[in-house]
């Protein structure tokens, strides 16, 4: 199975949305997860 700059370009929308839904998250209740992951901050 080939690894085209398709497949990479996918791959990298599908981590951009998924790490932007994350960040939206994670400000949105910063007090929860700062009890949960200390690490965040």
């Amino acid at each position: 199975m080939k690894y085209n700059w398709k497949d990479l370009l996918v791959d990298a929308a599908i981590v951009a949305v998924v790490l932007g839904v994350l960040a939206l998250i994670v400000g949105s209740f910063p007090a929860a997860f700062g009890k949960f992951f200390p690490f965040l901050k």
